[in-house]
């Protein structure tokens, strides 16, 4: 979000009710005759007086407005946060404070549905031990996301070019004997049902995370205070849950928050490549 200085934010008051004044005296000039555009007239000068009054909480739309350019409206040029230079949390700054948050991953290795229901009440009730575990607020959540099948595709690819020039290779020699390149067809074959099968396959995964938020003054202030709040909140949920909860680093945070990374782009284009056939 765009914040304007009190000077800029004066000028454009003072234009925008310069225009409403304007247009009211040019309302006292219009013969009673054109009483149709004298209301039109009225009511945009009405308008801009309103829009004047009206700057102070809606100033953050007008700017970027005015400096609009090939059609495309940018709110703000900056990016809208950053990782941390320790990489245990994402930062974002507003005027007067910033704000750090960092995620920690719950791993969950059974489903509700294959639970018995004295299970469900025994997890339920764990559960609810872990949400206390800490008095700094956070946010339990868990989401879907596709798999990163890249470097399992690549591998697969690479093996299956690998076969088929030693497939390649056995045809083109006249010495060779018919078991071995059955057996080298067969190997052929087999690479590439594994890749058609890997691609049209949409594997999903859910991922369980916990989110805290804090703010200081300073990057180092919120960053510190939310890394000793996620460590904490990390520590009583391994222990309440008996699972291995862990801070996310670096590019693993982007995984809750940016699309690229819950839809890989290179899984999505074989995906999309092996629909078409």
């Amino acid at each position: 979000m765009v914040y304007l200085d009190s000077n800029k934010e004066r000028v454009i008051f003072m234009i925008i009710a310069g225009i409403g004044f304007l247009l009211a005296l040019a309302l006292q000039a219009i013969p009673p005759i054109y009483s149709a555009f004298g209301i039109f007239v009225a009511m945009v000068s009405l308008l801009f007086a309103i829009l004047s009054f009206a700057l102070k909480d809606y100033a953050y739309l007008i700017d970027p407005i005015l400096r609009m350019k090939g059609g495309s409206l940018v709110l703000d040029t900056n990016e809208p946060f950053y990782i941390a230079a320790n990489s245990k949390a994402i930062v974002i700054r507003s005027p007067s404070l910033v704000y750090a948050t960092s995620y920690i991953k719950i791993p969950i290795y059974k489903s509700s549905t294959e639970m018995t229901d004295e299970e469900k009440f025994n997890f339920a009730t764990v559960f609810s031990r872990a949400i206390s575990i800490s008095t700094t607020p956070m946010r339990l959540s868990s989401q879907l996301h596709m798999v990163n099948k890249d470097e399992y595709l690549k591998v697969i690819t690479d093996r299956l070019n690998e076969v088929e020039d030693r497939y390649n290779a056995l045809l083109g020699d006249p010495n060779a004997q018919k078991p071995s390149v059955d057996r080298v067809k067969g190997e052929v074959n087999m690479w590439h049902n594994l890749l058609d099968n890997v691609t049209k396959s949409n594997s999903q995964a859910q991922i369980a995370f916990a989110t805290v938020t804090s703010f200081g003054a300073n990057e180092d202030e919120a960053v510190n205070l939310a890394t000793i709040a996620a460590d904490e909140i990390s520590a009583g949920i391994s222990a309440a849950l008996g699972v291995p909860a862990t801070v996310a680093n670096g590019d693993e945070m982007l995984l809750f928050i940016e699309p690229d990374y819950l839809i890989p782009p290179a899984t999505v284009t074989e995906f999309m490549k092996s629909d078409k056939k």
